[in-house]
């Protein structure tokens, strides 16, 4: 009796497993469903923050990684070379932080785009 038991224990667990996976796979279907969608540019999540679009922000960022601009100093005056005004540098990146992590259109606007101007 015991090795059923176990077995129809695993077969429990592993049809649990399945079921979770699935209802992980239809939230990241959705979540990319939502993505693609037309965005509405009037939206408040696209406001530039400080002046700074998130095509610029994601520019900005993975053209520091590529040039290996490292340390606060050489970054704020990269950003602001690259038009973010002086000083503001960390109130761009916490901001679009901020609105990625709340906004997947935003997310997967920046990856893209990251990707791209990292080449």
């Amino acid at each position: 009796m015991g090795i059923m038991k176990d077995f129809g224990d695993m077969m429990k667990g592993a049809n649990e497993m399945t079921k979770a996976a699935q209802e992980q796979q239809a939230a990241a279907m959705k979540a990319q469903a939502e993505a693609n969608k037309p965005v509405d540019l009037n939206d408040p999540m696209w406001a530039p923050i400080e002046s700074v679009t998130v095509d610029k922000y994601a520019e900005i960022t993975a053209l520091m990684l590529k040039k290996g601009v490292m340390g606060v100093e050489n970054v704020n005056a990269f950003a602001e070379s690259m038009g973010v005004p002086s000083g503001k540098w960390q109130v761009v990146q916490n901001g679009w932080v901020q609105r990625m992590g709340q906004h997947m259109a935003v997310r997967t606007r920046y990856g893209n785009l990251y990707n791209e101007f990292s080449k």
